[in-house]
């Protein structure tokens, strides 16, 4: 990251959380949503996407946009998920522990082709998921930026190879 883009957080990522905590965001979402906010931009800017860069306006009106997609997401797949859920085996059948058993498969197969820094990421947050996120990164040698990106591929990774299945 610039010198340009540690000022430009630096100044205006207090009024982005601040925007989003005021649209009804809770704090870790709105965290959550401020970092996607800025690596979007940043992207978009070093693509060259952009005509120009002003802030605060530019990252809270793209904060704006991540936060819909988002609340549109999830109206999408919380009817979905639940016609899902009906359609699974219940879990105390022989069914159901054949199906579980076919998507630990699943899960392991794609962990295990998955790099050992992100096998470490998924495996700290699993093995104490009342930590802080701060905590593990620091356990892991990682930044706390760092650590949420590693978790979340391997987290899509997962999805991907568990629909897939």
């Amino acid at each position: 990251m610039n010198d340009f883009w540690k000022q430009a957080v630096a100044a205006h990522d207090h009024p982005l959380i601040i925007s989003l905590l005021a649209a009804g965001l809770r704090l870790d979402e709105a965290r959550d949503v401020a970092q996607e906010t800025w690596l979007r931009v940043m992207e978009a800017a070093s693509a060259g996407r952009l005509e120009r860069v002003e802030l605060p306006g530019l990252v809270i009106r793209q904060a704006s946009f991540i936060v819909a997609d988002r609340q549109r997401a999830r109206r999408l797949r919380t009817p979905a998920a639940a016609q899902d859920l009906a359609a699974l085996p219940a879990p105390e059948t022989t069914e159901g522990h054949t199906h579980a058993r076919e998507l630990l498969a699943v899960v392991g197969a794609e962990l295990a082709t998955a790099t050992p820094r992100a096998r470490g990421v998924f495996l700290a947050v699993l093995n104490a998921p009342d930590t802080g996120h701060r905590a593990l990164a620091e356990q892991e040698g990682l930044s706390l930026q760092r650590f949420r990106q590693v978790l979340c591929e391997v987290r899509a990774k997962l999805r991907r190879g568990v629909n897939r299945s």
